[in-house]
């Protein structure tokens, strides 16, 4: 292992941002990938539908909470990211093209920022799209803003996170997926203190603002529900920034 120090930089963020986030999503929007995200999102257009015809009127708008509450912010949010934000500078890592971009002379932050941008602009599509259609085909027109909201939140951090996992560990989308089904749905229901390192908690308190209908783990201060994500999303990015800065290059 070597450690290959990139050129004295010379090239300005405004440039090479742009240029890094064109080239991931050139590498890494893959068929396999795109189709997969197509498929979380369709799979939750299916549920609303089948939820407005099947259930009662009386019990429609706790039957809409849960749909978006377990499926939307405790299944499509995570998987997505997970699915996109972990590979985006891991296969980069795993086939060894980092070399290359270590060449150039710009700092190396300006990759973490651009492939972090990358994966966002990506997902916040294919996650408020089905969110929105849940929350207007199942008719409770109250539930969209704080559902957007949660979602936009959840983009921001789970990507930050996965991110991050990816450029690490070279078994980032394993450890995303052992985090996501380990911590986020089992382990944060045994206490509040395990529930408060739990990102789902925090969106759930900001859906529950739209709703009289209980949520599990919806118990987090207000303010909480859009500082502490978007405080993960910084730190994770930062993280990401500095793993790449300090990484060994074979």
């Amino acid at each position: 292992m070597t450690s290959l120090e990139p050129r004295t930089p010379t090239v300005t963020a405004a440039k090479s941002i742009p240029t890094y986030f064109r080239l991931l999503l050139r590498g890494q929007l893959t068929r396999g990938r795109l189709f997969g995200l197509g498929v979380l999102g369709g799979i939750s257009f299916l549920l609303a539908i089948v939820v407005r015809t099947a259930v009662e009127s009386r019990d429609l708008e706790e039957a809409s909470v849960r749909l978006l509450s377990d499926y939307s912010i405790g299944l499509l949010i995570p998987l997505a990211t997970l699915i996109l934000g972990s590979p985006m500078i891991g296969d980069l890592v795993e086939d060894r093209l980092l070399v290359y971009l270590w060449l150039k002379p710009v700092p190396r932050w300006h990759l973490a920022v651009a492939a972090y941008a990358a994966v966002v602009a990506t997902l916040l599509p294919v996650v408020i799209v089905p969110v929105l259609l849940t929350a207007l085909i199942t008719g409770f027109g109250p539930l969209i803003v704080p559902a957007t909201v949660a979602s936009i939140l959840g983009v921001l951090a789970y990507s930050g996170i996965y991110l991050f996992l990816g450029a690490r560990f070279t078994a980032g989308l394993w450890l995303g997926l052992l985090y996501l089904v380990l911590w986020e749905n089992v382990l944060a229901r045994f206490s509040n203190g395990m529930a408060r390192l739990s990102l789902r908690s925090y969106l759930q308190t900001m859906l529950q603002r739209g709703t009289d209908v209980s949520i599990d783990l919806a118990d987090r201060a207000a303010w909480a529900s859009i500082v502490i994500p978007l405080a993960v999303a910084a730190f994770a990015v930062a993280m990401a920034a500095v793993t790449l800065a300090t990484k060994d290059i074979d």
